[in-house]
Protein backbone atom coordinates (compact mmCIF):
# COMPACT_ATOMS: atom_id res chain seq x y z
CA UNK A 1 0.00 0.00 0.00
CA UNK A 2 1.12 3.36 -1.20
CA UNK A 3 1.13 5.86 1.63
CA UNK A 4 -0.06 9.78 0.59
CA UNK A 5 2.35 12.71 1.46
CA UNK A 6 -0.73 14.10 2.98
CA UNK A 7 -3.39 13.02 4.85
CA UNK A 8 -6.53 15.74 5.02
CA UNK A 9 -7.92 15.11 8.59
CA UNK A 10 -11.83 14.23 9.04
CA UNK A 11 -13.54 18.00 9.50
CA UNK A 12 -16.38 16.29 11.60
CA UNK A 13 -16.51 14.32 14.40
CA UNK A 14 -14.84 11.03 14.01
CA UNK A 15 -16.48 8.62 12.57
CA UNK A 16 -15.48 4.88 13.73
CA UNK A 17 -14.56 2.32 11.03
CA UNK A 18 -14.90 -1.39 11.05
CA UNK A 19 -11.68 -2.57 9.20
CA UNK A 20 -12.22 -6.42 7.96
CA UNK A 21 -9.83 -8.31 6.06
CA UNK A 22 -8.13 -11.74 6.49
CA UNK A 23 -4.54 -9.77 5.29
CA UNK A 24 -3.32 -8.70 8.69
CA UNK A 25 -0.49 -6.34 7.34
CA UNK A 26 -2.83 -4.69 5.05
CA UNK A 27 -5.37 -4.00 7.91
CA UNK A 28 -2.68 -2.67 9.98
CA UNK A 29 -1.76 -0.44 7.24
CA UNK A 30 -5.48 0.60 5.85
CA UNK A 31 -5.38 1.21 10.33
CA UNK A 32 -3.00 3.73 10.44
CA UNK A 33 -4.17 5.76 7.00
CA UNK A 34 -7.45 5.76 8.46
CA UNK A 35 -6.26 7.17 11.89
CA UNK A 36 -3.99 9.23 9.84
CA UNK A 37 -6.99 10.81 7.82
CA UNK A 38 -8.92 11.27 11.47
CA UNK A 39 -11.11 7.85 11.84
CA UNK A 40 -11.63 5.79 15.14
CA UNK A 41 -10.90 2.75 13.82
CA UNK A 42 -11.21 -0.88 15.14
CA UNK A 43 -9.84 -4.35 13.17
CA UNK A 44 -11.01 -7.84 12.79
CA UNK A 45 -9.53 -10.48 10.25
CA UNK A 46 -12.61 -12.23 9.80
CA UNK A 47 -15.81 -11.65 8.61
CA UNK A 48 -16.69 -13.65 11.95
CA UNK A 49 -15.28 -11.37 14.14
CA UNK A 50 -16.33 -8.33 12.13
CA UNK A 51 -19.76 -9.51 12.86
CA UNK A 52 -19.19 -9.91 16.51
CA UNK A 53 -17.70 -6.16 16.99
CA UNK A 54 -20.46 -4.86 14.98
CA UNK A 55 -22.73 -6.07 17.47
CA UNK A 56 -20.69 -4.82 20.59
CA UNK A 57 -19.56 -1.31 19.42
CA UNK A 58 -21.60 1.86 17.17
CA UNK A 59 -19.94 1.20 13.86
CA UNK A 60 -20.95 3.90 11.28
CA UNK A 61 -18.90 2.26 8.53
CA UNK A 62 -17.60 -0.87 7.51
CA UNK A 63 -14.88 -1.18 4.86
CA UNK A 64 -14.36 -5.03 4.13
CA UNK A 65 -12.12 -7.39 1.91
CA UNK A 66 -14.36 -9.46 -0.71
CA UNK A 67 -11.63 -12.60 -0.57
CA UNK A 68 -11.48 -14.02 2.58
CA UNK A 69 -11.37 -17.39 3.93
CA UNK A 70 -15.17 -18.84 5.87
CA UNK A 71 -17.06 -16.24 4.80
CA UNK A 72 -16.24 -13.70 2.09
CA UNK A 73 -17.03 -10.20 1.73
CA UNK A 74 -20.36 -11.12 -0.07
CA UNK A 75 -21.33 -13.02 2.45
CA UNK A 76 -20.55 -10.77 5.44
CA UNK A 77 -22.15 -7.49 3.37
CA UNK A 78 -25.55 -9.81 3.66
CA UNK A 79 -25.56 -10.43 7.01
CA UNK A 80 -24.43 -6.71 8.08
CA UNK A 81 -27.46 -5.72 5.66
CA UNK A 82 -29.79 -7.84 7.63
CA UNK A 83 -28.91 -6.33 10.94
CA UNK A 84 -27.45 -3.08 10.50
CA UNK A 85 -28.68 -1.88 7.00
CA UNK A 86 -27.95 1.71 7.25
CA UNK A 87 -24.62 1.09 8.24
CA UNK A 88 -22.38 2.35 4.47
CA UNK A 89 -20.28 -0.74 3.58
CA UNK A 90 -17.04 -0.49 1.14
CA UNK A 91 -15.96 -3.49 -0.46
CA UNK A 92 -12.11 -3.77 -1.48
CA UNK A 93 -10.61 -6.54 -4.32
CA UNK A 94 -7.63 -7.16 -5.49
CA UNK A 95 -9.84 -9.84 -7.28
CA UNK A 96 -10.03 -9.74 -11.00
CA UNK A 97 -13.45 -10.93 -11.83
CA UNK A 98 -16.01 -9.83 -8.58
CA UNK A 99 -19.45 -10.76 -9.02
CA UNK A 100 -21.95 -8.30 -9.37
CA UNK A 101 -24.26 -9.17 -6.65
CA UNK A 102 -21.53 -8.81 -4.32
CA UNK A 103 -20.56 -5.29 -5.91
CA UNK A 104 -24.03 -4.47 -6.11
CA UNK A 105 -24.57 -4.83 -2.53
CA UNK A 106 -22.11 -2.11 -1.26
CA UNK A 107 -22.02 1.42 -1.01
CA UNK A 108 -18.98 1.72 -2.54
CA UNK A 109 -16.65 -0.39 -4.17
CA UNK A 110 -12.90 -0.01 -4.78
CA UNK A 111 -9.87 -2.38 -6.41
CA UNK A 112 -7.24 -2.69 -3.98
CA UNK A 113 -4.22 -1.10 -4.66
CA UNK A 114 -5.36 2.13 -5.15
CA UNK A 115 -3.94 5.35 -3.35
CA UNK A 116 -5.07 5.99 0.25
CA UNK A 117 -6.60 9.45 -1.35
CA UNK A 118 -9.09 7.17 -3.05
CA UNK A 119 -10.24 5.08 -0.43
CA UNK A 120 -10.44 7.85 1.54
CA UNK A 121 -12.62 10.22 -0.73
CA UNK A 122 -14.66 7.23 -1.25
CA UNK A 123 -15.26 6.90 2.67
CA UNK A 124 -15.60 10.52 3.07
CA UNK A 125 -18.36 10.49 0.79
CA UNK A 126 -20.06 7.67 2.44
CA UNK A 127 -19.48 9.69 5.83
CA UNK A 128 -20.96 12.57 4.51
CA UNK A 129 -24.43 10.35 3.55
CA UNK A 130 -23.24 10.83 -0.21
CA UNK A 131 -23.46 7.04 -2.10
CA UNK A 132 -20.72 6.75 -4.50
CA UNK A 133 -22.23 3.71 -5.76
CA UNK A 134 -20.23 1.86 -8.42
CA UNK A 135 -18.40 5.32 -10.21
CA UNK A 136 -16.19 3.22 -11.83
CA UNK A 137 -19.12 1.13 -13.23
CA UNK A 138 -18.65 0.98 -17.46
CA UNK A 139 -22.18 1.79 -19.77
CA UNK A 140 -22.48 -1.86 -19.89
CA UNK A 141 -23.18 -1.53 -16.24
CA UNK A 142 -20.43 -4.07 -15.60
CA UNK A 143 -18.14 -2.54 -12.96
CA UNK A 144 -13.99 -2.92 -13.64
CA UNK A 145 -11.26 -2.70 -11.25
CA UNK A 146 -8.01 -0.94 -11.68
CA UNK A 147 -6.41 -3.52 -14.44
CA UNK A 148 -9.35 -3.31 -16.43
CA UNK A 149 -11.13 -6.75 -15.27
CA UNK A 150 -14.91 -6.50 -15.28
CA UNK A 151 -17.48 -8.07 -12.42
CA UNK A 152 -18.89 -10.52 -13.44
CA UNK A 153 -22.32 -11.70 -12.49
Amino acid sequence: MQFPAKVSQQSSPRKLVLCIDDDKKVLHARKLVLEMAGYKVITASSGGQGLRLLERHPIQLVILDYRMPEMNGEAVTREIRRTHPHVPILMLSGQIDVPKRAASAVDAFVAKGQLPAVLLGHLTALAEGRSRKHPSSTSSGRASNREGGRVES
